[in-house]
């Protein structure tokens, strides 16, 4: 028993699909169900690389208790699926409690990698949230003691101190230290900076720069050299900047960063770096189509922004996105090319996850 969908991508001709179970088959003679989609226009899903799915908005992050982390897995995740997010990148949070997201069964939450607790210094990030790890430590800390199974490491990179601006959290030879020692696990990489520790962090050979307004053009070149991924997160950027005031030294620093952006994001465009959409809870979960709408609004073209918020995440961790024979049985259905107007990502016409019809539900 099958069903049949007729599956459009942006550039190639339509061609027949069918689902079988939880996974994509050829269409034989046992299709008993055809669902026509011919006039649609068909992405593995949406994907949100740079998530918390035990949080719901960025104050949480101080002093949420773990029951409510643990109850808002399942109710975070269901949010994400229920707007056609099918894969998430949730870089971290303040325990290795992140990393139950993966034990929810398929058909409930997206594809999920998952960082555990964030690394930083005592005093490198918010008090009391993720692991404290000092320096000399960092290197010892990731071999014996940081979660990977989820597939992520995320270090806090740079954060500000009283009276003197924001400070880089560990030197580039402990970093690359740490980066070796994390890849030797199967584990990637990502480096939160919103200064300038990207610098570091990109010679280091990390995976993912999460945030990085200040990233140089040189730095984008050796990201695009060896295939590593830029998370701007724009729309994270401009709620954190209404937030602290454009007056205020945080906000004057956000404002250089977000100009920043404004020429290095169609840089990145053109060198080819593999630029992934995140929302970092600035928006409600499933509304990842905002920052895709951002990263067009700040420089790149309507195609590598649909691009930023589908497939290049699918493409960027090895799975697939070519909706074929033997793939999981996920898409999401538009009813117009989202390539053509990124836009578009924001009204989904059918959700199917793991091979089962879950939404819109409008």
């Amino acid at each position: 028993m099958t069903t049949l969908l007729t599956i459009r991508r942006s550039g190639e001709s339509p061609y027949p699909l069918a689902i079988d179970g939880t996974h994509f088959a050829d269409p034989g003679d046992d299709v008993t169900k055809e669902v026509d989609t011919s006039s649609w226009w068909a992405v593995p899903g949406l994907a949100d690389a740079h998530a918390h799915l035990t949080m719901q908005k960025p104050s949480d992050i101080h002093g949420m208790p773990e029951e409510q982390m643990l109850a808002n897995i399942p109710a975070m995740a269901w949010a994400q699926v229920d707007r056609g997010v099918l894969l998430i990148l949730d870089k971290g949070g303040a325990s290795d409690i992140t990393l139950l997201s993966l034990e929810l069964p398929p058909g409930e939450r997206p594809y999920v990698e998952v960082a555990g607790a964030l690394i930083h210094p005592a005093d490198g990030y918010v008090s009391g949230f993720g692991a404290e790890v000092e320096p000399d430590d960092l290197v010892d800390h990731i071999r014996t003691k940081a979660a990977t199974r989820g597939g992520w490491v995320k270090i806090v990179g740079d954060w500000p101190r009283k009276g003197e601006g924001p400070r880089n959290n560990y030197s580039l030879e402990r970093l690359t230290e740490a980066v070796d020692v994390a890849h030797s696990s199967g584990a990637k990489v990502a480096v939160h900076s919103m200064a300038d520790s990207a610098s570091d962090a990109v010679a280091a050979g990390v995976d993912s720069i999460e945030h990085g307004p200040f990233l140089t053009p040189d730095d984008l070149r050796l990201l695009a050299a060896r295939g590593g991924a830029w998370v701007p997160t724009v729309v994270n950027m401009l709620d954190v900047l209404a937030f602290l005031g454009p007056d205020s030294s945080g906000g004057k620093l956000f404002v250089k960063g977000l100009e920043r952006m404004r020429e290095n994001l169609p840089l990145a465009e053109e060198l080819g770096v593999t630029v992934l959409a995140g929302t970092d809870m600035a928006v409600p979960h499933g509304q990842v189509a905002v920052e895709a709408m951002r990263l067009r609004e700040y420089g790149m073209s309507d195609r590598a922004a649909a691009d930023a918020a589908t497939v290049a995440a699918y493409r960027y961790i090895g799975r697939s996105d070519r909706l074929q024979p033997g793939d999981a049985a996920d898409v999401v259905f538009f009813a117009d090319d989202p390539h053509m107007d990124v836009t578009t990502l924001s009204r989904p016409m059918l959700i199917i996850r793991n091979g089962a019809v879950v939404g819109p539900r409008t």
